[in-house]
């Protein structure tokens, strides 16, 4: 069999225009390496919780109205998706079976955000599920220990996805607000009251988040490190403040964008059937949200005493 040079010519002229249009397809691909896991989903690991558990059989319903802004989206290459609003109305339940569990269902948080273009900008994202368990009963010289697990189905919206518009280039490079292939949650908190107005709590764990692209164009994941230092003061009987530093931190792989770290500070009204809480969060690093403002409001259903 002869090959001639014009075959020659003809198979080299081919495999150009075939690696061209691989490149043009690719151009976009979002990965481990460059995926931004930070604002994908770390305000939703970032908010702090204790380890003490409420009175057996009673339960909560939390929602409210929280808004996430930054001013500049990191390696967003069009200025008109670097500004980002994020607007959420949590929905969550908090289920206290006995004194040692305690279930907390995230039904969803309904989001719309800016730059708005169409209704992909709006929706909300599938349930979260996490359990938290006593590990140690606080006593007079130790600490409360609980572990929590958590889960969540995949949430990425399909048709960002399939449309491949979740690049720097043409949005923000988000696919959907708090959306992601695959979230697992392994989280120890420890709480010490120091009086009986004042406790301290820490916690550390582990997050592995799945990147929401697509897998045949680069899907990843971050073995994000949850973490956080918390201040609680009851200032008057129907009055608390929250100081808090918190996030995630990516110790165990090696994405560009990963550090999710928020100051943020709580001013809560306490009162039998209901607590309000007024929330203002600044970003710590570039893969943060810059500000976060808004209210929590907590129900409380068959409850006993507190936890504080």
């Amino acid at each position: 069999m002869v090959i001639s040079i014009r075959h020659i010519a003809g198979i080299i002229i081919c495999s150009a225009i075939g690696v061209n249009l691989f490149a043009k397809d690719t151009s976009n691909t979002i990965s481990k390496s460059n995926f931004n896991f930070g604002h994908q989903s770390g305000y939703m690991y970032s908010r702090m919780s204790d380890a003490y558990f409420k009175s057996p059989g009673s339960w909560d319903f939390q929602t409210g109205f929280v808004a996430f802004y930054t001013s500049e989206m990191p390696m967003v290459r069009n200025d008109y998706w670097k500004e980002r609003l994020l607007l959420t109305i949590p929905l969550t339940f908090i289920i206290y079976p006995c004194d040692f569990i305690e279930l907390e269902i995230n039904l969803t948080d309904l989001f719309v955000e800016f730059p708005y273009e169409s209704i992909h900008n709006a929706g909300g994202k599938t349930p979260r599920f996490k359990t938290k368990m006593r590990l140690l009963k606080e006593r007079t010289y130790l600490p409360a220990v609980a572990f929590t697990v958590g889960v969540a189905f995949s949430s990425a919206k399909p048709f960002t996805i399939w449309d491949n518009d979740h690049n720097y280039d043409e949005s923000n490079g988000l696919a959907g607000a708090g959306t992601g292939v695959a979230d697992y949650l392994l989280l120890f908190t420890i709480s010490k009251k120091i009086d009986t107005t004042l406790v301290l709590t820490g916690r550390i764990g582990l997050a592995p988040l799945g990147s929401p692209v697509e897998y045949k164009r680069g899907s990843g994941q971050a073995d994000e490190i949850p973490y956080g230092l918390s201040v609680y003061k009851k200032v008057l009987p129907y009055l608390a403040l929250q100081c808090d530093v918190s996030g995630m931190y990516n110790g165990l792989s090696s994405t560009k964008l990963a550090h999710y770290s928020v100051a943020r500070l709580q001013v809560i009204g306490l009162t039998k059937r209901c607590d309000y809480s007024f929330n203002i969060e600044h970003g710590l690093t570039k893969e943060s949200d810059e500000w976060v403002g808004g209210i929590y409001t907590t129900m409380h259903f068959g409850r006993k005493n507190s936890s504080k």
